[in-house]
């Protein structure tokens, strides 16, 4: 024989509602620094295929002016349509010339995070040059 459960039986104890409730919480806080670290990780690649797409733009200046652009506004609308800013910061690159006698003859892209920016966990910064192409730190 089956007993009814009363109104009083019926439902969940405080105990049961609260143990689901830490259960969300750490799920929730496990899959937002899974989530955080993937946005983080996708803008550093945005970034390096921007370095890359400069760099194949000043290459391509270099073949037709023998020299680099001592700025790379130079580059815009002939050998790129715009220059971008790093997605991790929305900052422009630096780019840094050296000068073979009175002719730029290379040159460094770069871009360094700050602590407080959310693509310093997966890098501390993103740097090219024609001779050590792309590395991971400035």
């Amino acid at each position: 024989m089956r007993v009814r459960p009363t109104r009083r039986d019926a439902g969940f104890t405080l105990i049961e509602v609260l143990t689901v409730v830490v259960i969300i919480a750490v799920l929730a806080a496990i899959l937002l620094a899974t989530f955080l670290r993937a946005r983080a990780q996708s803008a550093v690649s945005a970034s390096k295929g921007n370095v890359k797409n400069i760099a194949t733009a000043l290459e391509t200046y270099f073949t037709d002016n023998n020299e680099y652009p001592s700025a790379l506004a130079a580059l815009v609308p002939t050998y790129a349509r715009a220059i971008p800013n790093d997605p991790c910061t929305d900052t422009p690159y630096t780019y840094e010339i050296s000068t073979g006698g009175s002719s730029p003859v290379d040159y460094k892209i770069s871009i360094a995070y700050p602590l407080t920016n959310g693509c310093r966990i997966i890098v501390s910064g993103i740097s090219y040059t024609p001779g050590g192409g792309l590395l991971d730190s400035p």
